[in-house]
């Protein structure tokens, strides 16, 4: 039987009790615009990102920090400036 979590679910399956894949963090940070995520709200490359969107008169979307299965749920992909070890399988 497999293992549940404090959620009362099997615990590979909980989006917040599920370890990370290897290479990656459990929490990350996203913005609306952006599609994908960062290890940190301070990242290089979402700085610079935001400051692009300001140029192009763009709106602009503050980092939020989600679990990292909702943001690979959303589709976005890993911040290579971030996690430019990552390999995904």
């Amino acid at each position: 039987m497999s293992e549940r979590c404090m959620h009362d679910m099997v615990v590979e399956q909980c989006v917040d009790c599920a370890p990370a894949p290897e290479g990656l963090v459990k929490h990350v940070f996203v913005t609306a615009g952006g599609s994908v995520f960062h290890r940190s709200s301070g990242c290089k490359a979402l700085r610079e990102g935001q400051h692009y969107a300001l140029r192009l008169g763009m709106e602009n979307h503050p980092p939020r920090r989600v679990v990292l299965a909702e943001a690979r749920g959303e589709g976005r992909g890993a911040c290579a400036y971030c996690f430019w070890d990552y390999q995904p399988a």
